[in-house]
Formats: C-alpha cells, structure tokens, sequence
C-alpha cells in the first residue's frame, strides 16, 4: 500500500529525480566531534540563495553544538520527487523545503512528522506565527509544515512611464490595465502595457482574487479534490489577455520569467505579474523607479486577496531525537522575528512571524523600499475565506503545468475555451488516477 502511495505521489510530480545536484551520500544528520550535523534541503537560487546561506551561517555561528549542512536540490518539485524516491533512505535530509503546491503530497507521503508534534515537544511559540500561514499549512487542525518564505504574486509597474503618460494611480483592474495601453505607448515610443510570463502559480493566485476555488470541495478543504473548479474566473483571466494580445499591449515571452523582468527594465512593457519573492532584486535593478501594487481583478468584483504562498520547511519522520531537537533549533531561529526582517528586506518574502513586523530592522526596510510592504500588505488584509485558504491537492504542480501551456496556447492566438477545457480535461484525469491509487 505504501509503496504505491509513494508511486501516486511522485508520478503526480511528473518530474524525474536526476535533475537536480545534490550530494546524496550526505546522511540526515548526526554527532560527529561532539556536533549535531543536520541536513537541510532546499529549492533558493541565486541572491535568495545567498540569503538564506546567511541564515544557516548566522545560525552555526550563534552556537557550537549544532551544524546544519545546506544543499540545494533543485525545483520544489524537482526536490520533492527526489525526496519522495529516497523513501527515507540513506541520504535523506532531517529537513526539506517545500512549495506550498506540495503539501498535499507530503502529508500524503507519511514521511515527514507534523509540525505540531514539535511545536509542542519543544515549547514553540505558535502564537509568533502569522494566523493565514498557519491555516494554509494546517489540516484538521494539525500544523504539517513550519511556514517559512511566504509569498504572493503582485504587479510590478514603471512609475515613470506611467507618470509620462498622465496616469497618476496605477491601473488595478483588466479593463483599466487594457484602457491605459494606447496612452502608455504614446507617451513612452510604442512601450507595451502589460506582460505576464506563462505561471500557473500567478493564474491560480488571480483565481483567488477573484473569489473563486481552483478544485472543488472548497480547495480540497472540507474533502478530497476530485475535479478543478477555476472555469469562470480564468475564462476571465484568459478573455483579458487575448484582449490585450488584439489590442498589441502585450508581449509574449514565453514561460522565461526572466526575460519579461528584462523586457520590463528595457522599457517594452509598463506593467506585469510575477512573484514578490522577486521584489527586492527587481526594485534595485531596474534603471527607473519601480512600484509594487496587488494583483489586478475584473471590474465589479470585489478582490478577495491571496493565500500563503512560497515555501515551509518539514521535519522528517523517525529521526533520532538528537538530530529532531536540533532540527527543531534551527527552525526556530529561522522563524525568529529578527532573522525573518532580514530574509524579507534582501527578498520580498513577507515575514511569517508577527513580531518580525514590530523590528526596528523591518521598519527601517520598509522606511527605504516601501515596494517591498505592498506584497505583505495583500497578505495580511486579505478576506478570511474558504477560498484564501489555498488549494490542497497533490496534483497541484500538474494543474499548473496545464494552465501554462493553456495560457501559452493563449498567448499564441489560441481559443480561449478550447485552451481552458484542454487544462481542465488534462487535470482532472491526473485527479482522477491518483484519487484511484491512493483509494486502493
């Protein structure tokens, strides 16, 4: 049963171990020279990286007792596959970062331990955690993962070219963002209004904006998700792009995040979606001023907000209860209020821990990149509702596959329906089978 459990699981991944790098002969931890090694497991690249490097080595440096060893394995998804065909072998890691789209899998999975177990083992302050992120991460009321880099996606605009072109608040809605077009174009030597790179995460976030589930049974929440439930509100999302595409305020650059952001500080386009996470990075290199805004919604909707996005770090199963409390050390510095100021003010993730709002650090950050506020700011006045509490389903890293080569099909001319009903077709059948194996 388990092992097809597992063989469920990974296959709704539909990613191959091989394609990350890291050192699996590294063990999980243990005492080596009176030190606690304990291995961790993540999916930060380039100066997000670098940041969270800073963090594992204030930590080994704050003390003596407890090393943790840094490795990174790839995508999320890439990372988890791998973690899921180790099986808890030799190799595995005491801790592993995930994206929040594979928390339904690890707790499918039975081998991590619920934060919760900890949490009350180890006397953890739950109370420092931001309650959205919490309720994210949490089913039946069992806190699975400890929230970690927390995220949303959010508009990023060229405050210059807007202001060239006599528009003085940034568009926060479709028909808005269509209707400023000609005038930015004008204004700024044919410069586009909007992009947005081929990002299921970005599609299903805007989903939630709108008020609606991305699968039925309120997100996987009240029961098992057996089908997708976004038509409407992505008919929407999907209808506004291919306006823009007719009107040329748009341009397509494929799935490359990185080349929008380069389209962006080339001054091609005006305005586009990504990742927060991004923010501080994206604000300090651009050549103009950059402001941040939420997301965007349909005129006479009434935007919903967004759910916990990013990424939470697990604790694995059947550790030995030296490495476990060490592990649990390490989190717990990791979540602090100061360490997690400064992982929001060299990122554009939001802090997790309430308190790391009141810093003087956080409100120095937020005194000199303001930008850097707007992500947690659509966080936190987000509704408390069914919807913003984020889909649970395993086959989440599929549905957005699907949703990016709908909107990919989009983006070249394609029908609008015919793209949505080819990603809903294709999602339901991977919900179907894996529902199936793990009934069995």
């Amino acid at each position: 049963m388990k092992k097809r459990l597992l063989a469920a699981i990974m296959a709704s991944t539909m990613l191959f171990v091989g394609c990350s790098n890291g050192n699996l002969e590294t063990e999980q931890g243990g005492n080596i020279d009176g030190v606690t090694e304990v291995l961790l497991w993540h999916s930060m690249s380039g100066n997000v990286q670098e940041k969270l490097n800073e963090i594992v080595d204030g930590f080994n440096s704050s003390q003596s007792k407890i090393k943790v060893v840094a490795e990174n394995q790839g995508t999320y998804d890439e990372s988890t596959s791998k973690f899921f065909n180790m099986n808890g072998g030799s190799g595995s890691p005491a801790i592993i970062q995930i994206g929040e789209q594979n928390l339904q899998s690890m707790i499918d999975s039975n081998l991590i331990e619920p934060m919760s177990n900890l949490i009350k083992d180890y006397n953890y302050n739950i109370d420092e955690l931001v309650p959205q992120v919490v309720n994210f991460y949490s089913v039946n009321d069992t806190l699975y993962t400890m929230p970690f880099n927390a995220s949303s996606p959010v508009l990023y605009y060229n405050a210059e070219a807007l202001k060239k072109a006599g528009i003085e608040e940034v568009p926060q809605t479709f028909e808005a963002i269509l209707a400023a077009g000609e005038k930015i174009s004008s204004a700024n030597n044919g410069m586009k209004a909007f992009a947005v790179h081929a990002y299921g995460y970005a599609l299903d976030q805007m989903v939630t904006n709108l008020g609606g589930f991305i699968i039925n049974n309120e997100n996987g929440r009240t029961d098992r998700a057996t089908e997708v439930a976004y038509q409407d509100q992505m008919t929407d999302i999907f209808t506004w792009i291919s306006d823009l595409i007719r009107a040329d305020q748009f341009i397509n650059y494929g799935s490359n995040s990185q080349d929008v952001v380069t389209g962006f500080n080339n001054g091609d386009i005006s305005m586009f979606i990504t990742t927060s996470a991004s923010a501080a990075k994206i604000v300090s290199e651009a050549p103009f001023e950059v402001g941040v805004a939420y997301l965007p919604y349909s005129e006479g909707v009434e935007p919903q907000g967004v759910y916990a996005g990013g990424g939470a770090l697990c604790v694995t199963n059947g550790l030995s209860e030296e490495v476990r409390e060490a592990a649990m050390e390490f989190i717990t510095y990791a979540t602090s209020a100061e360490v997690q100021a400064t992982w929001a003010g060299g990122t554009g993730y939001f802090p997790i821990n309430v308190k790391a709002y009141e810093t003087e650090t956080m409100k120095n950050i937020y005194a000199e990149k303001p930008q850097l506020k707007v992500a947690a700011d659509q966080f936190l006045t987000s509704k408390e509702t069914a919807a913003t509490a984020g889909p649970l389903l395993s086959q989440l890293p599929q549905l957005r596959n699907d949703l990016q080569a709908a909107i990919e099909e989009v983006f070249n001319g394609g029908d609008v329906a015919k793209a949505i009903d080819g990603a809903v077709a294709n999602t339901n059948k991977a919900i179907e089978t894996a529902n199936k194996s793990i009934k069995n």
